[in-house]
């Protein structure tokens, strides 16, 4: 709990006393501090008792992980930044490494442990992490290179992350309202955030969870997979409104995916689960278009439920699966495009009214196709305006206001993968219809948001660094790190201190190399250029050299000297292939950036104190682009990005112009995307709040951090303004 705690809120948690020695208060921040962390409160531990110190050494492990500070890092370059070889000359002699030792002809090296002689007329091994000809790991060069590096200076610069002290009888409190606030979410939470979120459900019980206020159909298959554990089956039946959450609740309980966008495993069922399953089917609305929708799952779990042995006590579900096999279904969607095909205005605006959330789907076809009946069509959709979710109202708000303006559209799927597409397919909309379906929204926004607590009486202050980040909405596949905030949102930089961008793995089971490289671009997102393994150098940056294995855990680095880059350089895209081995998801692997003042060879290569953001490479995809760097504005767009491609032998030179295209069009996201100030402001003018400009004179508080509401306040923003 105190982990959870620590990791997810940054509190820190200790037991009331009467206080620490000073030698012991100078010791506990000295180490903080090395690690880059400080108390918001220090003053407290006067009133902490040394009962923390039972806890201290896993609580430091906890902080050093969420740093990235857990793993021992070793390029292959030991004098890296200095000290980096020519490209020509290094591969020249590496090709004469092969053939030497192919060819017997090195009387005379160091033999490794796989077997390569390596003479010193050749290369000095003292000035690698690995070997440098075939560019694998070997354990003695890989501990020598340790120890030399734990024998180097630290950077002389922080990135300070703040930790409140909290005491252990707040602790229950502060998870209670966490646990709510992920439970509560009206959009997707992280995957990873899991983990956290079954083992609070445990401690808490399910009594602590208003089941009304579950709303996200993922974050219910949770809930109901904990039911199902406990066999509270009647409890269940009140909460699956519909067959799909049947659907979650099996991957839940198998721990596949609970967005359905991969193969869900069913568990054994005994007799009287199979007779449960069927009772919620027979009751589910809907059953025939969740049936059509997943065909092949509900045709793998009839096999399981043997839904014909009980066809006089559940006869529509007999009948639905009958149906299923047989190809005789009928579907909302089949039923709508043949619609829209016709001439039936007014049968098909009935029609979408059944689902709101698919009339906001297809409100904008339906206004090209029938221009003449934009009037009919606005007013079909005030009617059922307010039973969408608030977050699709600001999501078509935002589309409406800038498809005819647009290019391209952007789709990120279930699985966090990203299509750009041509916006020609969609013809535009006069303005007569745009402005007559953007009020319509408004208003319906209006009459969501309109019905949260008040806030009359109540004055806000909202920082307008906010427009720079957007509204969370898609975080089920976003890595777990530091910093999380909306895909697009753009951070504040230090561009005067070299960005130090680093990758970490360790395979499981099979020989793994990822490769970390960096792409430039001009304004208009012409490639300029790139430095990876194929290329170490360009001006303002330089590559620690390529590591094709990682049996003990490999890294690789990049630096970044802004001020020394090429004056067309305006767009850098740091990006993480999977050349060959494990998918990122199958094994360690994480990345980020440092900001370092002191970025020599002899100064710690990876420097706890100096990271800015870690963060978890698990998504699935032959390349990750995590972040992109605006050089002008002086920002960093998290773009968190897991892109398709072949399997393996993925590079840079491969995949420039697919870069450009999706970081080019993620960057405009706080122009084409809800984002926090807007969200911010909706709730205080709805809310009845009065607007200050002053957040002393404030009782409610937007902003990046120290706010009532944070922009990385993700589970927050998500259960208590959406």
């Amino acid at each position: 709990m105190k982990t959870i705690a620590l990791n997810r809120l940054n509190l820190m948690t200790m037991p009331r006393g009467n206080g620490w020695s000073p030698k012991q208060k100078l010791v506990f921040t000295a180490e903080l501090a090395k690690m880059g962390y400080r108390l918001s409160s220090p003053a407290m531990l006067d009133e902490a008792g040394a009962g923390f110190l039972l806890d201290y050494k896993h609580l430091i492990t906890v902080l050093k992980q969420k740093k990235g500070g857990n793993v021992a890092y070793v390029p292959l370059f030991k004098g890296f930044p200095n000290n980096v070889p020519d490209d020509a000359i290094y591969f020249f002699k590496r090709v004469f490494g092969y053939l030497g030792n192919a060819l017997d002809l090195f009387q005379s090296g160091e033999k490794l442990e796989n077997g390569m002689v390596i003479p010193q007329s050749l290369f000095n091994l003292d000035d690698f992490g690995a070997d440098p000809v075939t560019q694998m790991q070997t354990k003695a060069l890989y501990e020598k290179a340790l120890a030399a590096n734990a024998w180097k200076k630290g950077d002389s610069h922080t990135e300070w992350i703040e930790l409140k002290i909290i005491f252990d009888d707040e602790l229950e409190a502060r998870l209670e309202a966490y646990l709510q606030s992920l439970l509560y979410s009206k959009s997707s939470i992280k995957q990873d955030l899991h983990t956290d979120l079954i083992t609070l459900i445990e401690y808490f019980g399910i009594d602590s969870i208003d089941p009304r206020q579950v709303v996200f159909k993922e974050t219910k298959a949770f809930l109901l997979k904990y039911l199902w554990e406990q066999e509270q089956y009647a409890a269940i039946g009140k909460m699956v409104n519909n067959a799909v959450d049947v659907l979650r609740m099996f991957a839940a309980l198998t721990d596949t995916d609970v967005s359905l966008a991969d193969k869900v495993k069913f568990p054994k069922l005994s007799r009287k689960q199979r007779k449960q399953v069927l009772a919620m089917l027979e009751k589910s609305a809907g059953l025939v278009e969740a049936f059509k929708k997943y065909k092949g799952l509900w045709l793998e779990i009839g096999r399981y439920l043997h839904p014909g042995e009980y066809a006089r006590q559940f006869p529509l579900t007999a009948k639905a699966f009958d149906a299923l096999r047989n190809g005789k279904l009928e579907t909302f969607a089949s039923k709508t495009e043949a619609l829209l095909l016709s001439d039936q205005v007014g049968e098909l605006l009935q029609h979408l009214g059944e689902k709101p959330g698919v009339f906001g789907r297809k409100v904008h076809e339906v206004l090209r196709r029938f221009p003449k009946h934009t009037l009919e069509v606005v007013q079909a959709f005030e009617q059922v305006i307010t039973q969408m979710e608030l977050k699709n109202l600001l999501v078509l708000r935002d589309y409406f206001n800038t498809i005819n303006d647009a290019e391209k559209r952007v789709v990120v799927n279930k699985k966090g993968k990203i299509k750009v597409l041509d916006n020609n397919a969609f013809m535009e909309l006069d303005a007569k219809q745009t402005g007559a379906v953007i009020e319509a929204i408004d208003n319906g926004i209006a009459e969501k948001v309109i019905t949260k607590e008040s806030w009359e009486n109540k004055k806000v202050w909202i920082d307008p660094e906010l427009m720079n980040y957007t509204v969370p909405l898609q975080q089920r596949k976003a890595s777990d790190g530091i910093i999380t905030v909306g895909r697009g949102s753009r951070i504040g930089a230090d561009f005067t201190k070299v960005m130090r961008l680093f990758v970490y793995w360790k395979e499981a089971g099979m020989r793994t190399d990822l490769d970390l490289s960096v792409a430039q671009y001009d304004a208009a997102w012409n490639y300029l250029g790139h430095v990876s393994y194929t290329n170490l150098k360009e001006a303002g940056i330089v590559h620690s050299g390529d590591i094709q294995s990682a049996p003990n855990g490999a890294a690789e680095f990049i630096d970044i000297t802004l001020k020394h880059l090429s004056a067309k350089v305006k767009y850098l895209a740091p990006q993480v292939y999977r050349y060959a081995g494990n998918t990122f998801a199958d094994m360690e692997c994480h990345a980020g950036w440092m900001c370092r003042e002191d970025a020599n060879g002899d100064v710690k290569t990876f420097d706890i104190k100096t990271v800015v953001n870690k963060f978890d490479l698990d998504g699935t995809g032959a390349y990750a682009v995590p972040f992109v760097v605006d050089i002008d504005r002086e920002a960093i767009v998290m773009t968190d990005l897991f892109v398709g491609g072949k399997d393996l032998h993925n590079n840079v030179e491969g995949a420039k112009t697919n870069v450009a295209m999706l970081c080019s069009e993620v960057s405009k996201f706080t122009h084409t995307k809800p984002d926090m100030y807007t969200l911010a402001c909706l709730n205080a003018e709805y809310r009845g709040a009065e607007m200050v400009g002053d957040p002393e004179m404030a009782d409610v508080t937007f902003g990046v951090k120290n706010c009532t509401y944070n922009a990385d306040d993700v589970e927050k923003v998500l259960s208590e303004l959406i």
